[in-house]
């Protein structure tokens, strides 16, 4: 199996990044990432070096996808997660979730470092969490643009969404040839609004994935997550109400398109059965998730990805609890 290592990181995303490794279609490769800075660094051998080097959300080198174009869609399986034994959390006492001016908060800076054993996470002598690996960052380039990997955008990147785990299917639209993929910002949690802005549980590990190539909806315009249980679109701005419209704006357009809807019943039945919620609040842009529970939705059509009965259908295997390994975090 092909290694995406940490010997080359990306703090950016863009189509002149060059490709660390060469993926076929159908093929996995496990990606090791690196923990993105923060206070871990302060008792780290190194860490003064890795404190110049590092930046936020690191991508463990980019993989050139073989015979991706521009046109098609790249669907990419996250697999099986290890977690690292160590990892944090911090607030700088300034997030979009809660900005520094609304001073009456008084909370101020706070961080924490966590060990992560057996599936869990120590908060303290009194509490502990099930751990809930993710995957914060995957995305491929834009056609012209680099963007810092703090961003999301209708090619994915810094997406912040509790789904992307074991057993997900992340879709997007190629922009440029070999599609080149990028992986990183390992989560061992994360809550709703990512209102700390370091996670979640920030930390590193490996992170099976496997890349599909297919057509691209001629109505996907953001990318999109499956699971045998659900579908649904991550869209990305500010104000976050501007990301639910074009979030809303995209399933309409899905069902439209791939499940016989008109666009005004599809509007109408949203309204019985959708799901949304802002997954982080805190990065460029806000993202927001909206989802439908597949048994409220006709079967798709046979030749789409996502459909479930495929040879390769959206998250086989999807809503099992992701296999948690204890490995000593990793730097190098």
């Amino acid at each position: 199996m092909q290694q995406a290592g940490t010997d080359t990181l990306y703090f950016e995303t863009g189509p002149y990044n060059h490709p660390t490794l060469t993926v076929s279609p159908g093929e996995e490769y496990q990606v090791q990432t690196q923990m993105t800075p923060g206070p871990w660094l302060d008792t780290h051998p190194d860490g003064e070096r890795l404190r110049k080097e590092l930046r936020p959300n690191p991508a463990s080198g980019c993989a050139f996808i073989t015979g991706a174009k521009p046109g098609q869609m790249l669907s990419v399986r996250i697999g099986e997660i290890e977690l690292d034994s160590i990892g944090f959390t911090r607030y700088r006492g300034n997030t979009g979730a809660m900005p520094g001016w609304m001073g009456t908060n008084g909370i101020g800076w706070h961080e924490k470092i966590v060990e992560i054993r057996d599936g869990r996470i120590r908060w303290d002598d009194r509490l502990t969490l099930d751990a809930r690996p993710m995957v914060g960052f995957v995305g491929v380039s834009s056609e012209y643009e680099t963007f810092n990997n703090r961003w999301a955008t209708r090619h994915g990147g810094n997406l912040d969404i509790q789904e992307v785990t074991t057993g997900a299917m992340v879709h997007l639209p190629i922009a440029v040839s070999g599609a080149l993929l990028h992986i990183g910002d390992l989560h061992a949690i994360q809550g709703d609004g990512e209102i700390c802005g370091a996670g979640g549980i920030e930390t590193s590990g490996r992170i099976r994935v496997t890349p599909y190539l297919s057509a691209k909806p001629e109505s996907m315009r953001w990318p999109r997550i499956t699971n045998t249980t659900h579908i649904g679109v991550a869209t990305q701005a500010r104000p976050a109400e501007d990301a639910f419209r074009l979030g809303l704006e995209e399933m309409i357009s899905w069902l439209v398109e791939d499940y016989g809807f008109t666009a005004g019943d599809a509007y109408l039945y949203l309204g019985q059965v959708l799901e949304a919620r802002v997954t982080q609040f805190v990065n460029p842009t806000y993202t927001y998730l909206l989802k439908v529970n597949r048994k409220h939705l006709p079967e798709p059509p046979t030749d789409r990805i996502w459909n479930p009965t495929g040879s390769i259908g959206a998250g086989s295997g999807g809503g099992q609890a992701p296999h948690v390994h204890d490995r000593q975090s990793r730097d190098e």
